[in-house]
């Protein structure tokens, strides 16, 4: 079970985990996928459901990762905008915009990067106030501070601009295009732009699951 009252605290938001037995979470949710841009990012990428979202749809889609977010804080998290006059657990009503995520072994069947990916999805009304850069930042901070995690991935559709550009702004090192496993569940590689922070550069992308291996090395699935 999560608990409703976790958050984290960034200046102008508040993170708290995605719940699928939250109503008014699973409301967000499917407005948000069913909205003209992620209904476009579906299209591009594959790696969201391409037809129209339900509220029963995206519960089952969510229970299964629940206790996995509970304990480790790998998953997808909810962002409301944050009134500092009102502590979170004292509102009574929220303004959400999108949400912010930190996978890893999304599929545990099938090889992966091993490193954490961060993602977000924002409904376009809010794009272009800086709230995606301030939640993944913050959400990359948290796991700093509680987890010890310092290397983290990125990973985008070549032509989506504006998410390269938001790796830009938080430090990314651009990695160029390749084929990635593990990041949608049928098992294919996906064709994106790989964006990693932290990372040495004398670290080979293979040896962290993203791309193929310099050594020539298959990995077994």
């Amino acid at each position: 079970m999560l608990d409703p009252t976790f958050h984290i605290t960034a200046p102008r938001l508040h993170l708290s985990y995605l719940d699928p037995s939250n109503d008014a979470h699973m409301a967000f949710i499917v407005h948000l996928y069913n909205s003209p841009e992620m209904l476009a990012v579906a299209a591009q990428t594959g790696a969201m459901p391409k037809k129209p979202q339900t509220v029963s749809g995206a519960r089952a889609a969510l229970e299964p990762s629940v206790s996995r977010l509970a304990t480790t804080g790998i998953g997808r998290y909810i962002i409301s905008l944050r009134d500092p006059s009102v502590p979170f657990t004292e509102a009574t009503e929220r303004e959400y915009i999108g949400t912010a995520s930190m996978q890893l072994n999304r599929f545990p069947s099938i090889s992966g990067p091993t490193i954490p990916d961060v993602g977000f999805m924002l409904l376009a009304k809010y794009y272009g106030k800086g709230y995606a850069s301030e939640a993944c930042e913050t959400l990359m901070q948290y796991f700093r501070e509680t987890k010890g995690q310092e290397r983290f991935a990125g990973f985008t559709h070549p032509e989506n601009v504006q998410s390269q550009k938001l790796f830009v702004r938080l430090g990314f090192e651009s990695k160029g295009t390749m084929d990635v496993g593990g990041i949608v569940g049928d098992g294919s590689p996906l064709g994106v732009a790989v964006w990693v922070k932290g990372v040495s550069p004398a670290t080979q992308l293979g040896e962290l699951g993203i791309g193929p291996r310099e050594d020539g090395e298959v990995e077994e699935h």
